[in-house]
């Protein structure tokens, strides 16, 4: 009798979750149709337009208020080499690097933006040319803003050196170790999650347990603080005692911020293999696809913000999520469906006449004016397509006009051998094997559901009290309270976990029990473990009271 209810129930469950990885109707373009060759040639020809507007010191023009754009850029060389498997830019970066610190040192740049940036740029170089001068700009950047990091020590202080304010040891209830302040002005409280991926990168690339912590420990301080029930990533928290723990919200929240933890946490995971990483992962990727607060409408192309501004940090992290395999093959496909929105939308709408320069708006109309920070952000939506297999045609059916091939682009024949420019589309005729497999899984799906329903309803025969199995017990976070904010949703600390074997009717079930008399309860746990019917007086043994007992 409830195995069809069951099975029904189970099936509109297993609907639900393939609804919400799927790529929506609404989505703008979201097959890459362009073959890789052209897609490698497209990236490179949009670095090179940055490069030319690079001075004598490797530095855009204006170079206070674009330092840290700058370290996007050598941060995207350094990708770039590495999607393609070369080491085109390795010289080039090593001059560009030992220029961009002597710029440094010359304005004293007031927050990390800009030197979080060069650390990432100098930790995926390190990784992708294992050249010890990256790895040590990028510790250096990292010594710097661990200065700036609350430890659990400066915490219990309720002090640091670099702030002239006391600050609040907990919000919430929970510790506020973890956070790094945005800003080098003593004054300044607010504390965001830059340096999440910066100590992840490290801990990857060294192996060493001290980078590896402080990964964990920021991690820990944006799930309890910043990560809101909807799993989209708050600004930032102000931890002076005067701010009484602050959220910096804005009306709408910015996707570079859910794109730097997902990025951060997929290199942690990376690294540990945690089951609990790799859930929150998917949980925010899934969230972050689908916030309308920075979409245009429901077409998908990100859009923060009035002005609709793109962004470099979400196609990064999703970037960082496929090649760390930190997914599922069915997220998988629809994050390669999310990037192909982003990369048709720039090809189609934010450039025009193959000038390879790109507006701030992937939603149109293009720019002739170069900005720096347009145009890494286009390079990043660029570059997360090269590895994508998700082609559909090798015909470039976009508005696109592809750069001619020239020595500044790489030529075919530089592309690795092993990563063909396009998948093989199946020929027709083996379509209906399509329906086969799927009412072969199916089936099996229905096979398994009734085998398992009808020995849970044999052993609910032998046993009235069932316990409930959690074999998800560790968690990134200890659970603990929200913080006070009135109206908004519960920390993700405080989101339900998903229990094997648990269902609605046995919650019911214990509240029903826990409902009874002890004597009532005891009789009937006497009567089943003995096989004996009921009867008057039928009393269970006398148990010894202790002082906890009751």
């Amino acid at each position: 009798m409830l195995l069809l209810p069951t099975l029904t129930v189970w099936l509109y469950f297993f609907h639900a979750v393939c609804r919400g990885q799927q790529a929506s109707s609404f989505w703008r373009k979201p097959n890459v149709t362009v073959s890789r060759t052209d897609r490698v040639s497209l990236a490179e020809a949009a670095l090179q337009k940055a490069i030319t507007f690079l001075d004598t010191t490797a530095q855009f023009s204006d170079a206070a208020d674009t330092y840290g754009t700058a370290g996007v850029l050598y941060s995207q060389l350094a990708e770039f080499d590495l999607a393609t498997n070369q080491t085109k830019y390795a010289d080039t970066l090593e001059q560009y690097f030992s220029l961009a610190s002597t710029t440094l040192t010359g304005f004293q740049a007031a927050n990390f933006t800009g030197e979080l940036n060069y650390g990432h740029g100098a930790a995926v170089a390190f990784a992708t040319y294992k050249t010890k001068a990256f790895l040590n700009y990028a510790e250096q950047v990292w010594s710097t803003v661990k200065t700036f990091t609350l430890s659990q020590s400066d915490v219990n202080a309720g002090s640091i050196p670099l702030k002239a304010f006391t600050i609040n040891p907990t919000c919430g209830g929970i510790t506020t170790a973890g956070g790094t302040f945005r800003e080098k002005n003593s004054t300044s409280s607010d504390i965001n999650i830059q340096a999440t991926g910066l100590s992840a990168l490290l801990a990857e690339g060294t192996g060493e347990e001290t980078y590896l912590e402080a990964a964990k420990e920021s991690a820990d301080f944006i799930s309890n603080h910043l990560l809101n029930a909807q799993h989209i990533v708050q600004d930032g928290l102000s931890v002076g005692t005067n701010d009484f723990c602050s959220l910096n919200q804005e009306t709408d929240q910015e996707s570079y911020n859910s794109g730097l933890m997902i990025e951060g946490l997929a290199i942690l995971y990376s690294i540990s293999r945690n089951a609990t990483i790799f859930d929150t992962i998917g949980k925010m990727v899934t969230a972050a696809m689908q916030y309308s607060g920075w979409q245009e409408g429901s077409n998908g192309i990100i859009a923060n913000g009035a002005s609709k501004l793109s962004d470099n940090m979400l196609p990064r992290a999703l970037t960082t999520v496929i090649a760390r395999n930190a997914t599922t093959s069915t997220l998988k496909s629809y994050i390669g469906a999310y990037l192909g929105v982003q990369f048709n939308a720039v090809m189609d709408l934010a450039t025009a006449n193959g000038s390879n320069v790109y507006a701030g708006s992937w939603n149109g109309p293009p720019s002739a004016n170069f900005s720096p920070v347009n145009q890494t952000n286009a390079i990043q939506a660029l570059m997360s397509v090269i590895n994508l297999p998700n082609i559909t045609s090798s015909t470039n059916t976009s508005n696109t006009v592809l750069p001619p091939s020239s020595a500044s682009v790489t030529s075919p024949t530089s592309l690795p051998s092993k990563a063909p420019d396009i998948l093989p589309t199946p020929p027709p005729r083996k379509t209906p094997k399509i329906g086969l497999i799927v009412g072969a899984t199916l089936g099996g799906l229905v096979l398994v559901t009734g085998v398992t329903v009808g020995t849970i309803l044999l052993q609910r025969r032998r046993s009235v009290i069932s316990v409930a199995i959690n074999p998800f017990s560790v968690q990134l976070t200890n659970p603990a309270p929200s913080l006070p904010r009135t109206g908004k949703p519960k920390p993700f600390s405080q989101a339900p976990i998903l229990r094997q074997g648990s269902t609605s009717q046995s919650d019911s079930a214990r509240s029903r029990t826990s409902r009874l008399p002890t004597d009532r309860l005891l009789s009937l746990l006497h009567r089943r473990m003995d096989n004996v019917e009921s009867g008057d007086g039928d009393k269970p043994p006398d148990y010894p009271v202790t002082e906890s007992g009751h």
